[in-house]
């Protein structure tokens, strides 16, 4: 059997190969419009799906969640200078950026998009996701498959689970946590950001961005 130090630096060279094969960036949208479905990140994937039909399908494509505000009748409003931010591989940005000007109907909520702007990639030691998914309910499940996830792209940091999260999606529910990654190493940390962890990231979830230090 390989010495577990071996096993994780080849799993460190197949997550950077795996990043150059993903080269990816923010794209951020300003945003016109009031309010939204409360419910509304599977629409608002079909409104984007509905202009750039490989969106979602591709590794390296998802759909960062939007600022907005609950309210008790069923709309979200948007914050003051909210952003549409898609993240999406290198090769599709001058596609994304035609966005720029277009208008999204997201289940009859109109939103106009303003000339959109590349947003690279940034290393930081500490990262944040505000809702993962492994398929588990239970902070002991999640934590473990976490843990997985991380050491199969060779990437060793410490993390901390936060909330349980819970969304509809059609038919389905996705459960999980929100997760915070810190003492990351530069490279690690852009191999996060790039790959994501978990699933659902078309929908928000397992999409890395830097955070505030951790003590």
């Amino acid at each position: 059997m390989a010495p577990a130090g071996a096993e994780a630096r080849r799993a460190r060279e197949r997550a950077g190969a795996r990043r150059e094969d993903i080269r990816v960036v923010d794209v951020a949208f300003p945003l016109g419009g009031g309010s939204l479905p409360a419910d509304h990140p599977l629409a608002l994937l079909d409104a984007v799906r509905a202009r750039l039909a490989w969106f979602g399908a591709e590794p390296g494509s998802g759909i960062h969640p939007l600022r907005t505000n609950a309210t008790d009748y069923g709309v979200a409003l948007l914050a003051q200078r909210a952003k549409l931010v898609l993240r999406v591989p290198e090769a599709r940005v001058s596609a994304v950026l035609a966005l720029g000007g277009c208008a999204l109907d997201v289940s009859g909520s109109r939103l106009d998009l303003g000339e959109g702007r590349t947003r690279p990639l940034r290393a930081s030691a500490t990262l944040a996701a505000g809702a993962v998914t492994f398929g588990q309910a239970d902070v002991e499940g999640f934590e473990r498959s976490a843990r997985a996830a991380l050491a199969e792209i060779g990437v060793d940091c410490g993390f901390i689970s936060g909330r349980r999260r819970a969304a509809g999606a059609g038919s389905r529910t996705i459960a999980g946590f929100s997760l915070a990654l810190h003492g990351l190493q530069p490279d690690d940390s852009l191999v996060v950001q790039a790959l994501g962890l978990g699933g659902e990231r078309a929908l928000g979830w397992g999409l890395f961005v830097p955070a505030k230090a951790i003590a």
